[in-house]
């Protein structure tokens, strides 16, 4: 079946392709600037792929917690596994209070 997709959109895509020279030519050039843009998006718009950076990383740690939690929840609940839970009490030395009091952004 997937053989069968495959060659339906190759097949598509191939005929939608221009068959004269001067098509051929203008949808190469077309084609080859429009990925030059987009290389070089970032030397033409640096504040942007900064802030874009920015935004990633915390996209990229929101999304590293929540497999994680997703691992965690599935292995204790399929295979029994009790994941290893981080506390920030741990990271005090003994005999010292953990910095914060126990609220989200404190």
């Amino acid at each position: 079946m997937f053989l069968i997709r495959m060659a339906f959109w190759v097949g598509l895509i191939v005929f939608l392709l221009p068959s004269d020279k001067e098509r051929q030519a203008q949808l190469y050039k077309t084609a080859t600037e429009t990925v030059h843009r987009a290389m070089t998006f970032c030397d033409r718009n640096a504040a942007l792929c900064e802030q874009g950076a920015k935004h990633w990383a915390v996209f990229r740690t929101k999304l590293e917690f929540g497999t994680k939690l997703v691992f965690d929840m599935a292995s204790e609940r399929l295979l029994g596994v009790q994941p290893t839970v981080h506390k920030p009490s741990e990271d005090a030395a003994p005999g010292q209070t953990p910095r914060g009091n126990g609220r989200v952004g404190a």
